[in-house]
């Protein structure tokens, strides 16, 4: 044997002997815990006939396993096999020994009264052999040949989210989902997949369960089975709607066995993840007064007030109000009960389960909370050998009640509001708002001004028949199916009147100002929509010599979407006892209804094949010939194919030696070509509107009648944007297929993206334009995802890991041609903003009269960079920042544990290379009070000051430091604690004798800390989404805040 080979195998002993006394370690600490368990199994045991058996555990290559841990079943007496992989251990003559080890298969053996044992270990394909949801299909992990990744149900569930889009962030690589709102019912994440990749609608493909465009936000947690996330080529199989990705929702089905109920449920605690301090009115008066000095003016708040406002002498005219803790409460509830029953036989299977859902709001005395109530079932029945017929169902039914303010009105008055107004008088009487009788925070989210409430139904059923070939060729099959998607919406919103009232400290009365609050009001409102998809299809699946398999299909898609709605309203009632609308005023003025419909329709032609010889060498090719109502004739269809291919390298013979390290390895590459019609209909046609009021004048003796006026012009050769996207990577398992490896590569091109001429063209033109194919972006970045798993005696435990880097650039988009070099998106990620660069503070009049400024600029105002260097600050000098609220890295990192029936999970999330824009409002966070400049404060203070003098009062600003700049950008990068919880599983003997077959108890912890530089607000919430459905700036107050939740729950099977 030469030098390296002894080396090799002294290293390979040493190895050994560390990880054998590292492990009878733990086998005596285990054995330790378990010796006070085991009282009637030890009673069992003495009467027993017992004896002592010897044995080796070996691996299929006849090496030894060192730490395999041997116990007999049903009992913890046990063992671990030491560094030849041999054991000894004293047993009863009929017992059955179960033998494992991590990233092997594990065994029962019967002793039958046997001495010696030599056992083989067979490795544990589980990692490989998992079956990962594709679209229109399934195909095992290790056969992949494009980018998908894949969550379990069990992962879902430990994230105790009511809301399914906020399970994705962190758990996979390459989905960025932010949660900008933590609104019961309104908490939908926004989701991208590898990022921003068009100027156009981001917004991924959603198929749950093989249908597109279903919701799958608020299915029952219980009831998921997988979400799959395709990211490159692979999901080109959708073709036309597949340029953002897609997501696979794949919920449970029915499986043969004996019939099993599930409960599963719990009650969550949830409050606010942060909330900025405000000003209270001693500081605000302060702040106020400082503006007002600045300007010249005299001040707001004389030293009588401020003495006043200090020492709270004055509670009338100058109360004190913490507005969080006068609207909000400290914790709301939430509560989850879901019901399953599943079982089967070889002839007909089936899954049903009914859940109930609430959240609460966290306003005191108020409406608002949601309600959810969902039922789903399906059956699959083999009726004879060969036809095969499923039938799906689901309806649910949700419920919003608020008052009648929208939540960004709430948030513009909520922590906005002047500490010196108040929700009450010392008297208990209802007090006006400080800039509007009505803008009382405490008033607007109480149902006295009125209630809203919302219906929305949902109706999913989908008939499929499948039926198998194999007489005409061996593989063959077809299969068909319709997917009925029904939605019925109501709302519902009155407005009543009610008192409120002011006080003159001039006469010592208080004035009633009902007559302000309006009249009575009903606003009601309805649609219905249906959306009708037909799927055929025929395959083929076979394999040949035990070494050729093809799988390959076609198929014929298409649908058809419906929608209309009807609203009517009336005011002036004699009651709010009756609230329809026939007891309203039947006067023309106090009246009004309106209604539309749509209607859209898409056609696909595609299909795919798939190849693999001896699961080595694989290949896979889809095509896609797509039509969308969206495009005029000529431009209606796309064709989308793709091309990916695979090799396992680990099956070649030189790549043996390394089999012991590298179990598995397997390189890929894809190339694919998707589009995008994500684009409002018709635009190939130009669009008019009726004008219901008389406003036009005909005729030789002219009268004023209604008419219609163009509101688009039309663009006839719209057509598709077209994604062209490619993919390296490489799959790997090693250590016995302990630790997984996983990366890839991916560019993205997109061209003909469609957006509005906007820039180039004056709105003085008067032109409304229609979408065109006008934009190009390219994004590109990597994943990376590392899973380990181990095991020593009872002890479990694993750690995942991801890691997503996506950076989108834009190559072209319609820009006015003055725009400055520094301002163009032109070269630059798609959502980056334009802002004055703020270089700094004033300190002198001499500093301002050396350099280019603002007129008006004073000591304590930023400094602005003259960027054409002109000698003038002008919009012209704004700089375009290529950081966005978007972040550039993603990253999640899961650990796990088990052992005894004890399970521990927790996950933590985070994003980096992201900025948000947070400004001052009034009131405002004390964040931007402390550590301001202050015409009072020594130089030597004010040359360190944070931020500039006061220059906002009430809800304006000045000119010099209120406009957008680089000094109010923070840093949204965090890391948070997204989930923690742990579980105990009840020990079957305790449950059995009460006919349960599982029992666990669970507590987890949801947002509980995060490690951020926002300070004032959680990161995530700097924006929120206004009642466009558009994501804007909050400065942090004016969205409703992330939810921190505690839950308790339990899920029981029988």
């Amino acid at each position: 044997m030469n030098t390296h080979e002894n080396r090799a195998l002294f290293s390979k002993a040493v190895l050994k002997a560390t990880i054998c006394l590292f492990l009878a370690a733990g086998a005596s600490v285990s054995q330790a815990f378990a010796f006070s368990e085991v009282t009637e199994t030890m009673r069992t045991e003495i009467v027993q006939q017992t004896g002592t058996i010897t044995g080796k555990i070996i691996d299929s290559n006849g090496e030894a396993i060192i730490g395999a841990s041997v116990v007999v079943k049903g009992t913890s007496n046990g063992t671990i096999t030491d560094i030849d992989g041999n054991f000894t251990l004293t047993v009863p003559v009929k017992s059955i020994l179960t033998v494992s080890y991590v990233g092997y298969e594990t065994v029962y053996v019967p002793v039958d009264g046997k001495k010696t044992f030599s056992i083989t270990l067979k490795e544990d394909t589980e990692m490989l052999d998992e079956v990962v949801v594709v679209g229109y299909g399934t195909q095992k992990k290790a056969t992949l040949t494009g980018s998908i990744s894949q969550v379990g149900g069990d992962e879902i569930k430990k994230l105790a989210a009511a809301n399914l889009t906020n399970t994705l962030a962190g758990k996979t690589a390459g989905v960025i989902a932010n949660t900008r709102s933590g609104e019961p019912g309104e908490d939908n994440a926004d989701i991208l997949i590898r990022g921003k990749g068009t100027l156009g609608s981001t917004a991924p493909l959603i198929v749950v369960d093989g249908i597109a465009d279903r919701s799958f936000s608020r299915l029952n947690p219980e009831d998921i089975e997988s979400i799959s996330v395709l990211k490159d080529a692979s999901a080109a199989i959708y073709g036309a709607r597949a340029a953002n990705g897609v997501i696979l929702v794949t919920t449970k089905r029915g499986a043969e066995g004996k019939v099993k109920v599930n409960y599963s449920g719990n009650v969550s605690f949830s409050q606010p993840t942060r909330i900025p301090e405000m000003l209270n009115s001693y500081q605000y008066a302060t702040y106020v007064n400082e503006f007002d000095a600045a300007q010249g003016n005299t001040p707001t708040y004389s030293e009588t007030a401020m003495a006043k406002i200090l020492d709270g002498s004055d509670p009338i005219s100058f109360p004190d109000t913490d507005w969080w803790d006068s609207v909000t409460k400290n914790w709301a509830t939430n509560t989850q009960h879901s019901l399953s029953v599943s079982g089967g036989n070889d002839k007909l299977s089936f899954y049903s389960s009914a859940q109930y859902a609430y959240q609460d709001a966290i306003y005191k005395n108020t409406p608002q909370d949601y309600n959810q109530y969902q039922f789903t079932t399906n059956i699959d029945a083999k009726i004879n050998k060969s036809i095969k017929f499923s039938m799906d169902i689901l309806g649910r039914q949700e419920v919003r009640n608020r008052g009648i303010y929208s939540t960004e009105d709430l948030f513009g008055y909520f922590l906005t509001t002047n500490p010196m107004s108040a929700p009450y008088y010392p008297n208990g009487l209802l007090r006006i708002g400080y800039d509007g009788i009505t803008n009382n925070a405490l008033l607007m989210v109480s149902d006295t001004p009125g209630t809203n409430k919302t219906n929305y139904h949902t109706l999913n059923l989908k008939p499929k028949v499948r039926i198998d070939l194999d007489a005409l060729t061996p593989g063959l099959y077809a299969e068909g199916y319709a997917a009925l998607d029904y939605s019925f919406n109501d709302g519902k919103s009155i407005n009543t009147p009610y008192d409120i009232y002011s006080y003159s400290s001039a006469t010592d009365e208080y004035t009633n100002h009902k007559d302000a609050t309006g009249a009575i009001s009903v606003n009601s409102w309805s649609n219905k929509s249906n959306t009708i998809t037909l799927n055929a299809r025929i395959g083929y699946t076979r394999t040949f010599n035990e070494a050729h398999r093809i799988d390959a299909f076609a198929s014929y898609e298409q649908s058809k979407y419906n929608y209309s709605s009807l609203s009517g309203y009336r005011t002036n009632y004699l009651s709010s006892a009756l609230p329809d609308l026939d007891f309203g005023s039947k006067v023309d003025a106090d009246k009004d209804n309106g209604g539309n419909s749509t209607e859209t329709a898409r056609q696909n032609w595609f299909g795919r094949i798939n190849y693999g010889y001896k699961d080595k060498y694989l290949a896979e090719f889809t095509i896609r010939y797509d039509g969308s109502m969206n495009f005029a004739q000529g431009h209606r269809w796309g064709v989308f194919p793709s091309v990916s291919a695979a090799w396992v390298i680990s099956q070649e013979d030189f790549f043996e030696p390394l089999l012991n390290v590298v179990n598995f390895f397997k390189i890929k590459g894809s190339w694919g070509m998707m589009g995008n019609d994500n684009i409002t209909a018709y635009q190939y046609l130009s669009m008019y509107s009726f004008n219901s009021s008389a406003s036009y004048a005909f005729g030789t003796d002219p009268s004023y009648v209604q008419g219609v006026y163009e509101t688009r012009t039309a663009n006839p050769l719209v057509t598709w944007e077209k994604a062209k996207t490619w993919n390296v990577g490489f799959s790997a398992q090693l250590l016995s297929g302990k630790l997984g490896l996983d990366f890839d590569y991916f560019q993205s091109r997109r061209n003909d993206i469609l957006i509005t001429r906007n820039a180039s063209v004056p709105t003085y033109s008067g032109l409304s334009l229609p979408a065109e194919n006008l934009g190009k972006v390219k994004n590109h970045g990597f994943e990376v995802v590392a899973t380990y798993r181990d095991k020593a005696g009872d002890f479990e435990w694993g750690a995942t890991g991801n890691l997503t880097y996506a950076n989108n650039e834009v190559v072209y988009m319609d820009e006015a041609t003055k725009t400055p070099e520094w301002q163009r998106a032109t070269g630059h990620p798609i959502d980056g903003i334009t802002v004055y660069k703020a270089i700094g503070i004033y300190q002198t009049q001499e500093e301002i009269d050396a350099t280019p400024h603002l007129p008006g600029t004073k000591p304590g105002d930023l400094i602005y960079q003259d960027t054409n260097g002109d000698k003038s600050i002008t919009w012209d000098d704004a700089i375009r920042i290529d950081k966005s609220t978007t972040p550039k890295w993603i990253f999640g990192l899961t650990l796990n544990g088990a052992w005894k029936g004890i399970d521990l999970n927790v996950f933590f999330q985070g994003q980096a290379d992201a900025e948000q824009l947070v400004q001052p409002t009034m009131n405002m966070a004390t964040d931007f009070y402390e550590g301001r400049w202050i015409e009072t404060n020594t130089a030597e203070q004010n040359a360190t000051a944070k931020w500039p003098r006061a220059f906002i009062k009430q809800t304006y600003g000045d000119a010099w430091n209120g406009v957008a700049s680089t000094w109010w950008l923070r840093d949204a990068s965090f890391v948070r604690l997204k989930s923690i919880e742990l579980g105990y599983t009840l020990p079957k003997m305790w449950t059995k004798s009460i006919g349960i077959e599982n029992a666990r108890i669970y507590v987890n912890g949801n947002n509980l800390f995060t490690i951020d530089g926002m300070k004032i607000c959680d990161p995530e919430a700097g924006m929120f989404k206004n009642t466009d459905g558009y994501v804007v700036e909050s400065g942090g107050v004016r969205g409703y805040p992330l939810q921190r939740m505690i839950t308790v729950g339990a899920n029981v099977t029988f």
